[in-house]
């Protein structure tokens, strides 16, 4: 029998895939793209299409493209050069820095963007400060605009290429650069014409994720971005004013641009790929013992260090303060638990954490259930457009949550079979099913690195010995798996538990979150709690991080 044919769970397992896939990710498309072409007399017309090449659309357009391809670059040249530094030269206390590196991955993007609102706006904690020592009756600058929600991206999201190229870099050769400089080549034309062309797969990935990630964002440009017009504001604002077709046409637009730079990064990846065949194990750099001190890259990653750290610190300094103190001189107040006891006394208190991490929890399963299930029959199973399935399964990494939060108002108002004949809007269930659906890709493409990870000869030598198919996949495969899927269920929850981009366009009153309650208080000009709950907020994430990572260190045998 070819352990390669479909069983029949595998049948049943396939079937439930594709009505996930169909009621949750293409029905929703199709919903979008059906509203987008009827007026408001439900009749079919291009009127909201035509909107699209004003000078409002064509601007929000313009500018969401435009701040993608810069926060591309900003955090590619911040990500690759202190991947670098801290691969190629000695820095001290470079775990310790690593790990403080990577704090806004771990960080809920609300969380960052409150913290520079608290930090640098006019009544900021540095704005503060420095009007002090300088005794400035002004503001010494102001952080709004473009120069704001450049800094917040950058910021949120350089950890992808330093850990992209991190990856990569150990991945090379030392001996092959040793080459080049006993050949009299200089450090930057090494790293130019040996180095780089070796990065191309890990910078275009973390390229493709920041990309996806800044045409999203909607938290950024929603605060800071003032009269500047981008996609996902523009699709808020038309849904908030009740033209859903228009709001569905930004949303096609924004999918087909997202989409559009997925399908061209991929086609570039796949003709710049340089691969290197070795001869036994490649020379680790991390083991060559000329590394030089590098000064500049050590006060650098110092310096950059703080910028990390200050915002949280921001956070944790108005958090201990008495509210209202951002108007008067709080340099002078004394530290109180007055925000976390007024908000811990507030008898709803815990109903946000408790939705965001229930819906979280939820979210995980299905991601854990229909990612897990369908990378195994992907990448273990004969079947015919098994990558067809595999681009419907990535397709939500190219449609922002706004893009799909519309998707499912319009699909599930009414009642459907991909609802249990019930209408979902308004309810508990549809924000799980959001996260889920755009966490997706996640899960999935990192369990489709382990099982392919997986050295085949193992399940044959299992099967040899009598074991059955079932008792192979628990005993060999789930073990070698399991760190990945770890790892894609811990990126869920983090995505999924302060997640705002979505949240703002489905939850009701009873459904709210820990991000629309930390904005909610920061609308109503309660600073003091919104700082507290961002604090809350970011230690619950840190702890769970935190005992995530031992136990997959646990799971795969490391002390």
């Amino acid at each position: 029998m070819n352990k390669n044919k479909l069983s029949g769970l595998n049948i049943v397992t396939l079937l439930i895939i594709i009505f996930f896939i169909t009621g949750y990710i293409i029905f929703p498309l199709y919903s979008l793209l059906k509203e987008s072409l009827l007026n408001p007399g439900n009749i079919f017309s291009f009127t909201s299409y035509s909107q699209l090449f004003s000078k409002t659309s064509f601007s929000a357009t313009f500018n969401s493209v435009l701040l993608s391809v810069i926060t591309v670059a900003g955090s590619g040249i911040t990500g690759i050069y202190f991947a670098y530094a801290f691969q190629y030269h000695r820095i001290p206390l470079k775990k310790i820095l690593t790990s403080v590196l990577l704090i806004p991955l771990a960080t809920p993007p609300l969380i960052g963007v409150v913290a520079f609102l608290f930090l640098l706006n006019e009544n900021g904690l540095l704005i503060k400060l420095l009007s002090s020592v300088f005794n400035l009756h002004n503001p010494i600058f102001r952080f709004d605009g473009w120069t704001a929600i450049i800094v917040i991206h950058i910021y949120s999201f350089y950890p992808m290429f330093f850990l992209f190229v991190t990856s990569g870099l150990k991945k090379i050769d030392s001996s092959v650069t040793d080459a080049s400089y006993s050949m009299g080549a200089s450090r930057s034309k090494t790293f130019f014409r040996i180095i780089l062309p070796q990065l191309v797969p890990s910078i275009t990935g973390a390229s493709l994720i920041v990309f996806m990630a800044s045409m999203a964002s909607f938290s950024a440009p929603f605060i800071f971005g003032g009269s500047d017009r981008f996609l996902t504001t523009e699709i808020f604002n038309a849904k908030i004013n009740g033209d859903n077709s228009f709001a569905s046409a930004l949303s096609v637009l924004l999918a087909i641009i997202s989409v559009a730079f997925l399908i061209l990064l991929r086609l570039y990846r796949s003709k710049k790929i340089i691969t290197q065949r070795y001869k036994g194990t490649p020379k680790s750099t991390t083991l060559h013992p000329k590394k030089s001190f590098g000064l500049f890259s050590t006060a650098a990653a110092f310096i950059f260090a703080i910028f990390i750290v200050l915002p949280i610190l921001t956070l944790l300094f108005l958090s201990l303060i008495p509210e209202g103190s951002l108007m008067r001189n709080f340099f002078g107040e004394s530290f109180t638990l007055e925000n976390y006891s007024r908000i811990l006394s507030d008898p709803q208190f815990f109903e946000p954490f408790r939705n965001s991490v229930g819906m979280s929890l939820a979210a995980v399963v299905i991601t854990l259930l229909i990612g897990v299930s369908s990378s195994f029959i992907i990448t273990n199973k004969n079947l015919k457009g098994k990558s067809i399935l595999e681009g419907v399964l990535s397709l939500p990494y190219g449609i922002p949550g706004t893009v799909i939060a519309l998707g499912f108002i319009l699909s599930f108002n009414s009642p459907t079979v991909f609802t249990a004949f019930v209408s979902l809007v308004g309810t508990y269930w549809i924000l799980p099913l959001a996260y889920a659906v755009r966490n997706l890709p996640v899960m999935t493409q990192s369990s489709v690195a382990g099982f392919h990870s997986i050295d085949p000869s193992l399940e044959e030598a299992s099967q040899t010995l009598g074991a059955g198919g079932s008792r192979t996949f628990r005993k060999i495969i789930v073990p070698l798996i399991l760190p990945s899927i770890l790892n894609g269920a811990l990126l869920v929850f983090i995505n999924s538990v302060g997640e705002f981009v979505s949240t703002i366009l489905l939850y009701s009153y009873s459904t709210k979150t820990i991000s629309v309650e930390i904005y909610s208080q920061i609308r109503m000009y309660n600073t003091g709690a919104a700082a507290a709950y961002g604090i809350l907020l970011f230690l619950m994430v840190m702890i769970i991080v935190y005992f995530s990572r031992r136990t997959l260190d646990k799971s795969i045998g490391v002390v």
